[in-house]
């Protein structure tokens, strides 16, 4: 079969959660013998601005040949910055260069990944050759144009009449950085030393909230907002089958569109083995692992508050983390950013990982990593992965708060931890990329296999 994927773009050009599981399943699908290919968003042009899809060099990832096409001229990009030029980012395109390209590729299946830098015309050519659509939910970029809802320290209680969306898309890039970012210089410089530490920098900044900003002007209207949200709805709205990675995402979508033709399918990653083992539990000193970012939404900061007010009360446990923070603690043992090649040394240390989010998480891939090497997990009631969790391989805690954090550690044995520990080695599934990729040919793409 023909698999034509819509994603932002390989590695190194993009990176995080999206690309590698997109990326993951286009290897696997080409190690079954599919014909596998990606259209993403590229350069814009300063003066050109006629749309045209131009291949790219074939890219060869695990030994496989995946073929690349480039989208000259698509919409803006606006990542997670948000958005206040409507009318640059909702452009009709026309279909002439889609057609030409859909009767030159003749795809059996098309599945797209993100909305961002997609024209609705492409979307409009594929369903006149009635070519099945697929959209999976990676991120809630059709309900939120900032994509994580999450202002202030908490979800926002405006998602659905988004009466808070001007100021708080009031960061958004402009189109000129847009432009520059994707732009095929940029993509060279990318990686270099000097690029990266800017980018660090703004993440950082981005990550700790420190540009949310009430006093900022409104960039659009709640209606104008509405309308850009009713615009994606339109996109999605043409789609065959929504596929959502967790309830958690299916929850937040049905919350403000309705989209009934949907199903859901729990996912993985490539480097996901099976490596469930009896682990020894220490009754010295309990070590917490946290594999998130230095986020508030993300849930780091609320994870300090609860292990600062367990640290008063006793004082035989450390949290490991892998990044140099704000404010360091008695508690903490930092470490550098870590690979996948590292999971198993990492793992082997960790009595439990804590993934705290309070934003919606889609899903959760540290969840399932810590899984596979049977470490019990303590997560929020917003992580999508708490779908796959076995009872008594973990602990979900709702509405979470420092308090109730606090208060699951404290009461947190070893005797508790062997047993949860026995749970995952005896019952836990843990899904690898071949499961994954059948039953996603077979309930999204209705492929009878």
């Amino acid at each position: 079969m023909r698999i034509l994927h819509y994603a932002l773009g390989f590695p190194p050009y993009r990176s995080g959660g999206l690309t590698k599981w997109c990326v993951d399943l286009m290897i696997q699908q080409a190690k079954e013998g599919h014909c596998v290919a990606m259209l993403w968003p590229g350069q814009m042009g300063m003066l050109n601005k006629k749309i045209a899809i131009k291949k790219q060099e074939d890219v060869c990832l695990k030994e496989q040949r995946l073929q690349s096409f480039e989208v000259i001229n698509p919409l803006p990009v606006s990542f997670d910055e948000g958005i206040a030029d409507f009318s640059a980012f909702t452009a009709n395109a026309g279909t002439v260069a889609y057609d030409k390209f859909l009767d030159a590729v003749q795809p059996d299946v098309i599945h797209v990944h993100t909305l961002m830098g997609l024209h609705k015309s492409f979307l409009q050519a594929a369903k006149r050759r009635r070519i099945r659509l697929i959209f999976t939910a990676h991120d809630f970029f059709p309900v939120c144009p900032k994509v994580t809802m999450f202002r202030h320290g908490v979800i926002c209680s405006n998602v659905k009449n988004c009466e808070e969306c001007g100021v708080c898309n009031a960061t958004a890039l402009s189109l000129k950085k847009i432009q520059i970012l994707q732009s095929p210089l940029y993509r060279r410089l990318k990686d270099s030393f000097i690029v990266k530490k800017l980018r660090k920098k703004h993440r950082d900044g981005y990550l700790s909230e420190a540009t949310a900003d009430d006093s900022a002007v409104p960039v659009g209207s709640a209606e104008d907002y509405k309308k850009l949200r009713n615009y994606y709805y339109s996109l999605l709205k043409l789609m065959d089958i929504i596929h959502y990675n967790s309830s958690v995402t299916k929850s937040v979508y049905e919350a403000v569109f309705d989209l009934p033709k949907n199903c859901i399918v729990t996912i993985t990653h490539a480097d996901i083995t099976d490596n469930r083992r009896i682990k020894k539990f220490s009754d010295d000193q309990l070590h917490i692992r946290y594999l998130g970012p230095q986020s508030g939404a993300k849930g780091y900061f609320l994870l300090k508050e609860a292990l600062d007010q367990l640290w008063e009360k006793k004082q035989n446990f450390c949290l490991d983390v892998h990044f140099q923070p704000i404010e360091m603690a008695p508690y903490m043992e930092v470490h550098p950013r870590y690979a996948y090649e590292e999971l198993t040394k990492i793992f082997e240390q960790t009595d439990v990982l804590v993934t705290p989010s309070i934003w919606f998480e889609t899903f959760g891939f540290t969840v399932l990593e810590a899984l596979s090497y049977g470490v019990p997990v303590v997560i929020s009631g917003t992580v999508g992965a708490k779908d796959i969790l076995v009872d008594g391989a973990g602990i979900v805690v709702d509405n979470l708060t420092p308090d109730r954090l606090c208060d699951t550690l404290i009461n947190l044995t070893t005797a508790d931890l062997k047993k949860m520990n026995e749970i995952i080695v005896q019952k836990q599934p843990i899904m690898q990329i071949e499961a994954m990729s059948k039953q996603i040919e077979t309930d999204c793409y209705g492929w009878n296999l």
